[in-house]
């Protein structure tokens, strides 16, 4: 079977239950040659990418990527995957084409792993500047619509691993996550970030219980963000990777990518452009959407925004096997802590901007060079 990277060891979670990223191996080209007619021997490159293996490879006349999945990806989940792709390049979504095994599969098994192949789209960045993210965000909103009417089983709905933490468990897990740091004999400054995260869930909780009673769940993305977004000459080519596609609210999808994206400079933290900004993109979403986002949902943004860092302590924190991993996560997280606590001190003035849209600041900047783009 693949074998395991030997560099992401210490990222196991769940008491083994994620297992490691894969490496390529002997065994792997084998049953690709045999399953697809690959080249024995090919020429490959890693792609990255902290889920699964993603390997470039050269054989025959087009360039692939071979992806390599961790063994708590089963084939029921890959099956949803698929068929949530397969709703997507329907309705015009830039996904790549999932090949063909000799037999007619999409995909195969060695060891305890599923593999597929893709047809490697060319490309020249990332989603990973405000100005490619305002271009990008109208297709989240339509990737959101569509996935309104798919349908996928329990296993399609529900990752074991996400960077992700349902409202309804906020509290508990990120109680667990804060356990954790405080018994391997912490540093000042994880100390603070127990204590401010801890604060932060019970805010939270507090605050979002009525606030989210009644907004649907639907299938979202999971993951909209950097290298999952690829572009060529200013617009988008491929939506990819749908390792923690999943059932819940949109705007969280949303949140995880404003949170991503957020700048971290304390000096203005809490500033109205900041919150304009914001607000701007979430314009720019809007417009992928059969329809607007409901008042409802437009006051629950902040606090889904809030919610955000609290994945990292309540989901890997108190999940990742290892405990150096676990302190690595833990160590950049004090900042974004401290902004959800931010939000909910002053979260009268987030919904407001958040409500009245384009009232609170200009925001101009960031929608501006969007329009310009969309036009080229």
């Amino acid at each position: 079977m693949p074998g395991d990277d030997p560099s992401a060891l210490s990222d196991d979670a769940g008491g083994g239950q994620r297992g490691p990223r894969a490496a390529a191996t002997e065994e792997l080209f084998r049953a690709l040659h045999a399953a697809y007619g690959l080249d024995r021997c090919p020429r490959y490159a890693d792609l990255g990418g902290s889920s699964s293996l993603n390997l470039l490879v050269h054989s025959g006349q087009l360039p692939l990527v071979v992806r390599v999945y961790r063994p708590y990806v089963s084939s029921a989940r890959l099956w949803d995957i698929h068929r949530a792709k397969d709703a997507l390049r329907a309705h015009g979504v830039p996904c790549a084409e999932t090949l063909r095994t000799r037999d007619g599969r999409t995909w195969i098994t060695v060891g305890d792993r599923c593999v597929e192949v893709e047809r490697y789209v060319e490309h020249d960045a990332y989603m990973d500047s405000l100005e490619r993210l305002a271009v990008a965000l109208p297709l989240l909103g339509q990737v959101h619509t569509i996935f309104q009417s798919v349908r996928v089983g329990r296993e399609g709905c529900e990752p074991l691993f996400a960077n992700y933490i349902a409202p309804a468990e906020t509290l508990e897990m990120t109680r667990r996550g804060c356990a954790r740091v405080r018994g391997w004999n912490p540093t000042d400054s994880e100390r603070r970030l127990a204590d401010a995260a801890e604060e932060l869930a019970e805010r939270v909780a507090a605050q979002q219980k009525d606030l989210l009673e009644g907004l649907p769940q639907q299938l979202v993305h999971g993951d909209f963000w950097h290298n999952n977004v690829l572009f060529r000459a200013g617009k988008v080519v491929l939506l990819g990777d749908l390792d923690y596609m999943g059932e819940r609210m949109r705007i969280d999808d949303l949140a995880l990518t404003l949170y991503f994206a957020n700048d971290r400079s304390q000096s203005e933290a809490m500033s109205t452009d900041r919150i304009a900004r914001l607000v701007s993109l979430t314009e720019r979403y809007e417009r992928g959407l059969a329809g607007p986002l409901s008042e409802q949902e437009r006051l629950a943004i902040p606090l889904a925004l809030a919610r955000q860092p609290l994945w990292s302590i309540g989901r890997w924190v108190a999940s990742l096997d290892d405990e150096r991993a676990a302190r690595r996560h833990a160590s950049d997280m004090l900042w974004d802590v401290q902004w959800g606590l931010y939000i909910v001190r002053d979260l009268a003035r987030w919904q407001a901007a958040f409500l009245h849209r384009q009232s609170v600041g200009s925001g101009a900047g960031v929608v501006g060079a969007a329009t310009e783009q969309d036009r080229t």
